[in-house]
């Protein structure tokens, strides 16, 4: 008894082991893709507008180079020369002192903060396009959870560990290859002087920015890619979610087609226009109505002056109904009419029996004793 309460409480849920896409094996329908779509949740890679700043924040730095040397100088001048001063400031003009660096900083970095700010909205932009979603910045309790599946090793968690050991591989090699091309000639030489040195250091500087921006944009294409895969992966269906996607997506369009043709046939007629002139409604109760006009001074038989199957069926009705039109119910006849006879045509003499007495039994048609 005891070895048997022992083993419930340490009982594993060997489903948490199993593979979240088991037997979903059906590509991914655009109903699947828009509703995913619509929770934020499109395929994107990080690294690409990440990579992309980084670039352009190096080529603005080179092609801006003297606007940065010229400006650096000048800060530097400015409070290195009177750091002597600072030892009598006032806590208020330290705090003067403070917010002047800080906007002559922003002045000096605003080129780079304006292109890569520009530059990380393009990146997003061109792999999802203009998206704004709700449902993606708003607060998920479920995603703070404990989640035992996510402590398992995955693909995505073991691409993004080789990713980032990839890119701490890359660093490292082209920093030293630059380094040991550049910076061990510059010291062997001594005597280029402070502003040589300077100029040497920020090329090499700008060299392995450079090459591992380039560097870490080729490893952003594979990530986006990688996120792709992932993402047509996520959003497969089993056999039996497709065919049933298909069916409501089938049905809902065939429906809507049918509503709209049928108002359309509706509209061309000018059927709804007739029905409060029509003398008596025969229906179906829930499938078909008839709409019949007799004036005996000018009608040989009876007209069908609308006629409408289910939804119309009932706006048929609701606007005899409204209009005081006499509504009567007549399964066979109905069905008989709906089928047989079109619109502004006299009914067949077949059916004049069953009319008249429907006919008959109304009001305005029935002969005082």
């Amino acid at each position: 008894m005891a070895r048997t309460m022992i083993y419930e409480e340490f009982l594993i849920d060997l489903q948490l082991f199993a593979a979240e896409d088991e037997g979903r094996t059906e590509e991914g329908s655009e109903r699947r893709r828009k509703e995913e779509r619509d929770k934020g949740n499109v395929p994107k890679s990080n690294e690409l507008p990440a990579s992309l700043v980084l670039l352009a924040s190096i080529l603005t730095v080179y092609l801006l180079g003297n606007y940065f040397f010229t400006k650096s100088f000048f800060l530097f001048r400015k409070y290195i020369e009177n750091i002597h001063t600072y030892e009598s400031f006032s806590s208020e003009d330290l705090g003067i002192l403070f917010r002047n660096a800080a906007e002559d900083i922003l002045t000096l970095l605003f080129p780079i903060l304006a292109v890569g700010f520009i530059v990380a909205i393009a990146g997003n932009i061109a792999q999802v396009g203009f998206l704004f979603s709700t449902q993606a910045i708003s607060f998920n309790f479920g995603k703070i959870a404990p989640n035992f599946k996510k402590v398992l090793p995955t693909r995505q968690t073991l691409f993004s560990l080789g990713k980032a050991l990839a890119k701490l591989l890359l660093i490292g090699w082209v920093s030293y290859i630059i380094i040991s091309n550049d910076f061990i000639p510059m010291l062997k030489a001594g005597d280029v002087g402070i502003k040589g040195a300077l100029i040497m250091i920020s090329r090499s500087s700008l060299k392995i920015f450079l090459v591992i921006g380039i560097l870490f944009f080729a490893i952003s294409i594979l990530d986006y890619y990688f996120q792709k895969y992932e993402f047509e992966e996520s959003i497969k269906m089993t056999p039996s979610e497709a065919k049933q996607e298909m069916k409501e997506t089938e049905g809902d369009k065939s429906i809507l087609n049918r509503r709209r043709n049928m108002v359309r046939e509706f509209i061309r007629k000018g059927m709804l226009q007739r029905i409060p002139k029509a003398d008596v409604v025969i229906v179906n109760p829930t499938h078909y109505s008839v709409a019949l006009e007799y004036k005996p001074e000018k009608h040989t038989a009876p007209i069908v002056t609308a006629k409408g199957m289910d939804e119309m069926a009932l706006l048929i009705r609701r606007l005899a109904k409204k209009n005081d039109v006499p509504i009567i119910e007549d399964r066979i006849t109905a069905r008989m009419l709906y089928d047989e006879v079109e619109v502004d045509k006299e009914i067949p003499a077949k059916f004049f029996r069953a009319v008249s007495i429907i006919i008959s039994r109304l009001d305005k048609y029935r002969r005082v004793a």
